[in-house]
């Protein structure tokens, strides 16, 4: 497969001391990756610095050979940070009007959609299964219909890379099973690279390919079974 995302010595430090440090990596092209680790490994810092939410301490970040400082396709990347909903709950929008912001940029905000981009949100709508909630506020539904309207929202754009921090949290057995199917069918069928953040590595096994897990660097890279069997003969991913 092509290699898609190029991390090289990658370093994050709030101030506090290295998150982590001399972190190198390489994801392909097509590849679903499970970020475990324990709380305060870095695994959201990485998110964030994939997003270009923050810049890296040190070390750099490739795009397809861009570095990240030059990279301007940004509606390639999409991008769920933990529990978004908590920024909108009480706000009066609509799940129409949530999914439609993920096609929007900049100034742009109080703009119409063109005719393609109308396409888009209604094709989104009906692919996450929100046609029939599309016009509920956001704060009425339950913790997985918000995460299906915030991946959908991620989604309208068709991108290439999708970053998910936790996006299981807060959301019940039923409701985590048919998301991560979800993510799988994305990750299979569109091609589209997937990054998650994860606690569930049970559940990631039957959908990631590969795991990556974080301990102020990298304490296990590979494939998504053979991290399950280390965990669970050495138990210490999430000490």
């Amino acid at each position: 497969m092509n290699e898609l995302i190029k991390i090289k010595d990658l370093g994050f430090d709030y101030g506090e001391g290295w998150v982590f440090h001399k972190l190198n990596l390489v994801i392909a092209e097509g590849d679903f990756v499970a970020v475990i680790g324990a709380n305060g490994a870095g695994k959201s810092t990485l998110l964030k610095m994939l997003a270009n939410v923050i810049v890296p301490t040190a070390g750099s970040i490739e795009y397809a050979g861009v570095p990240i400082s030059k990279f301007t396709e940004w509606e390639k990347i999409g991008y769920v940070p933990q529990n978004p909903a908590r920024q909108q709950r009480n706000f009066p929008i609509s799940v129409r009007e949530v999914v439609s912001l993920g096609l929007m940029r900049g100034n742009r905000l109080l703009q119409r959609l063109n005719c393609e981009e109308k396409q888009l949100l209604e094709e989104t709508l009906e692919r996450f299964k929100l046609v029939e909630l599309q016009h509920r506020k956001i704060g009425e539904l339950s913790g997985g219909q918000q995460q299906r309207v915030f991946l959908a929202r991620a989604m309208v754009k068709r991108p290439k890379i999708l970053l998910l921090d936790e996006p299981a949290t807060g959301v019940d057995t039923s409701a985590k099973v048919g998301l991560y199917a979800m993510l799988k069918y994305i990750n299979r069928e569109h091609g589209t690279t997937i990054i998650m953040v994860s606690h569930d590595l049970e559940l990631a096994a039957d959908t990631a390919k590969n795991a990556l897990c974080l301990d102020h660097g990298i304490c296990f890279w590979g494939d998504v079974h053979a991290a399950l069997k280390h965990h669970h003969k050495h138990g210490y991913f999430y000490r």
